[in-house]
């Protein structure tokens, strides 16, 4: 289910959060609420696809390990679509293999993230800095 939030404030850029942890979820829309992005929350993979074609983001924060289908499948599928293929793709992950990072980043991950080691300022510095905001 695609799970939209917005501030009050003119948006600009909109960002969507592919994560099935609620709490992170949670924590990750109302920081980038305060910044005065639009957001959108997706907790599978089998929903990616569905939500970016309806909410058409700006950047994709995703997940690796996610009920449906895993992150680097969704990042395939987003990098093979040429409708998708060019939305910056943030992985955050709790994965801190140098393998997985490696796949992430061959399949056209833009960054990637290790959740425990990274706090929310760094993340929304680095959205911004690629979107050029």
């Amino acid at each position: 289910m695609l799970e939209k939030l917005f501030s009050n404030k003119k948006i600009a850029k909109k960002v969507l959060i592919v994560e099935d942890d609620a709490l992170l979820s949670k924590i990750l829309s109302q920081v980038f609420l305060k910044e005065n992005f639009q957001v959108a929350i997706v907790d599978n993979g089998l929903q990616v696809m569905e939500a970016v074609n309806k909410f058409l983001p700006d950047i994709i924060l995703l997940d690796l390990i996610i009920p449906g289908i895993d992150g680097f499948a969704v990042l395939k599928q987003l990098k093979a679509d040429s409708t998708t293929e060019k939305i910056p793709v943030v992985m955050l992950s709790n994965l801190g293999d140098v393998g997985d990072v490696k796949s992430a980043k061959a399949l056209g991950a833009d960054e990637y993230f290790i959740k425990s080691n990274v706090e929310m300022e760094r993340i929304v510095k680095y959205v911004k800095n690629k979107l050029k905001i």
